[in-house]
């Protein structure tokens, strides 16, 4: 394309730009963006026209398809943002996506599955991106004041709009002594309570900023019920080597914190500290811990500290016993499979038949009478339910796990027993012509 520019005259390149300018808007608005020195209000209300047609209809549910979904396109007005960015136009690009974000907050309430909603908190990355690039003075309090006023708005709060500590996020970054106290009265308003955690980490981006080393740490330690706060201390003293320090917030964490449906990630922390310091007793004691609440990747790493210690074989019976007891009934045969333990697996393997397909194969050679009849069982027990094609299937897929796991003669005489059973099943008698 470059070449063929090249070839032509200045006067023939101009008419031709001025012709295909004239027939393609969205052509003509790129080579406004990216050659002409922008005219804030009149380029903010040309956007401004532009986001009100994409969102045109936004709010009408005769617009949404048969599953609630709304369908909106403002891929070019983000692509000019981007660009106003890219070329240092900061307060200009800031209105923009500004503008952009008021409007989806005022159709919070019509959003069809998450899409305005996504789209406004994409709004706010491309924000941040844009204070990210400010350099002036100007720009940086344009950006901190607009934020302020955003952080305020009701609109779309009803139905889940709470982006202020986002906003305030970006607010902070370019907070003054001068306007510190504005910033700290919205923070003081807003209703914080079950977002306090969030609010907190803001007013420490302020202390951080203007109130000295001693006043931060003083601040993290008086606030450290909140995990995002304990975190930063954990890591300022693991990053200073103050292990000790490190061990006591994990442990402190573990007896507070009781809202963990998981392994509480300060389980693994703790582990990461013992494993920094070499602590080999309570690394083991640890990754028992860490085993026994469900992960099972700490199996391993429990086998391989206890046997450096010499202590594998005097521990394993007991190791077996305690995930029996603990772990789900899977994860623990999981371990049998891994150990070889085929008989303790066999009797899982009676308690839970579906199980057979996935370790029936392992257990086929050392009881292939017991594993023949769980799968026959369980095959017919399923069969007996099947009512549909989707089902049948099912069912043929099984067969064929009961023909690998090295009974092919046996899987072959039921399927002519199915066959001959439900031969008033064609859908299911077509389904096990296939296996």
């Amino acid at each position: 394309m470059k070449d063929l520019f090249k070839k032509l005259n200045l006067e023939e390149l101009y008419d031709f730009l001025d012709k295909y300018a004239k027939k393609d808007t969205k052509f003509a608005n790129a080579v406004n963006v990216r050659f002409r020195h922008p005219e804030f209000k009149q380029e903010l209300k040309k956007i401004t026209r532009d986001i009100d047609i994409a969102l045109d209809g936004v709010s009408d549910y005769r617009n949404h398809d048969s599953w609630g979904y709304v369908s909106f396109d403002t891929s070019d007005i983000l692509a000019e943002i981007n660009q106003r960015t890219s070329q240092g136009h900061i307060r200009l690009a800031f209105a923009e996506v500004e503008f952009l974000y008021r409007k989806l907050l005022e159709n919070f309430e019509y959003q069809g599955e998450c899409e305005i909603c996504d789209e406004a908190e994409y709004c706010l990355t491309i924000m941040s991106e844009i204070a990210s690039c400010a350099i002036t003075t100007e720009d940086k309090q344009y950006i901190f004041e607009h934020c302020i006023e955003l952080s305020e708005l009701e609109d779309g709060k009803d139905y889940g709009a709470n982006y202020e500590d986002k906003l305030l996020l970006i607010a902070v970054k370019f907070a003054t002594l001068e306007n510190r106290s504005e910033l700290e009265h919205v923070l003081a308003i807003l209703d914080s309570k079950w977002r306090e955690e969030d609010f907190k980490l803001i007013v420490l981006e302020l202390v951080r900023k203007f109130d000295g080393e001693k006043a931060l740490n003083d601040f993290i330690y008086d606030n450290l019920h909140f995990p995002k706060l304990r975190e930063i201390a954990f890591d300022n003293a693991i990053s200073r080597k103050d292990f000790a320090e490190g061990e006591r917030l994990c442990i402190d964490a573990l007896s507070i914190y009781n809202q963990y449906h998981c392994i509480s990630p300060w389980l693994y922390k703790l582990y990461n500290v013992y494993e920094m310091i070499s602590n080999t007793k309570k690394m083991t004691e640890t990754a028992r811990e860490i085993l026994l609440a469900g992960d099972l990747e700490f199996y391993n790493k429990s086998k391989v500290l206890l046997k450096e210690q010499g202590a594998w074989d005097s521990t394993y019976a007991s190791l077996l016993i305690e995930c029996a007891e603990k772990l789900h009934y899977q994860k623990y045969m999981d371990i049998l499979v891994k150990e070889n333990e085929h008989a303790l697996l066999l009797e899982q393997l009676k308690k839970h038949k579906y199980q057979v397909y996935n370790y029936g194969k392992s257990l086929s050679s050392n009881y292939p009478d017991d594993i023949r009849d769980i799968y026959i069982e369980q095959i017919n027990k399923e069969t007996e339910s099947a009512n549909k094609r989707e089902r049948y299937r099912e069912v043929c897929h099984h067969i064929s796990f009961f023909a690998n796991a090295g009974y092919k003669q046996e899987s072959a005489i039921l399927i002519n027993e199915l066959k001959s059973t439900y031969k008033r099943k064609p859908a299911f008698v077509d389904e096990l012509n296939k296996v």
